[in-house]
């Protein structure tokens, strides 16, 4: 099936797991919605039984050329959206939510991805994704990307209705900046996390905001065709 008819099944399933946390008492439910979701936006690996895989679809049969590519008139190249992608979940979802190491940390990936940068790159120009697009290893930043996912399922499958409600402690939201996850320039984005509860977080970096972004992907693929 083409992408865009599969496209159309993921505002509605956005739009029924935000009811789910923000209205819903059942947090097996919510978390169900969640599962869903978040399988559908990442590789099979992360998710065997999902209905379908977005990630996949766009990148299995990608060439590595095209991965760093940045067309004339885009900002942003697909390794650039998969590393943001992934760093912005590893953040928020371990640092903010679980209060545990990031991923990337536990895992040494700067290493293992060849990255110049650790952060998220929020903040940042075109010279930044330049440089991530040409140095980053391409399969170890998939391989990154599985391993936050597969982490992020075990964190939200633990959550209760009450961790819904809970907002990101300060020296969570410490974290981030003590280990150079969000540079200076990109403060804005940890004010907005500061702001949401776990709800509001699951809302956005590991589902909506991955939606967004897959979209860029999709178009940014069909300008190198």
């Amino acid at each position: 099936m083409p992408i865009k008819r599969l496209r159309k099944d993921l505002n509605p399933r956005q739009k029924a797991l935000r009811e789910a946390l923000t209205y819903g008492e059942d947090a097996r439910e919510a978390i169900r919605l969640f599962m869903e979701l978040h399988g559908i936006l990442h590789s099979r690996h992360v998710a065997p039984d999902s209905l379908w895989s977005y990630e996949d679809l766009l990148l299995d049969d990608l060439p590595e050329d095209d991965f760093r590519r940045i067309p004339d008139g885009e900002e942003h190249s697909v390794a650039w959206i998969v590393w943001h992608l992934s760093r912005i979940e590893d953040v928020t979802m371990n640092l903010l939510v679980a209060g545990r190491d990031q991923v990337f940390e536990a895992g040494n990936w700067l290493e293992k991805t060849n990255s110049p940068f650790k952060h998220t790159l929020n903040g940042t120009g075109l010279d930044a994704a330049a440089r991530l697009s040409a140095a980053v290893d391409i399969p170890a930043l998939r391989a990154y990307r599985n391993a936050v996912g597969c982490v992020t399922r075990e964190i939200v499958q633990g959550l209760t209705c009450e961790d819904f409600k809970r907002k990101p402690e300060p020296e969570s939201l410490g974290r981030i900046t003590a280990e150079g996850a969000v540079i200076a320039a990109g403060l804005g984005v940890v004010a907005y996390w500061s702001r949401r509860d776990v709800a509001g977080l699951l809302l956005m970096p590991p589902t909506r905001h991955t939606i967004v972004h897959w979209n860029e992907a999709q178009r940014i693929i069909h300008r190198l065709n």
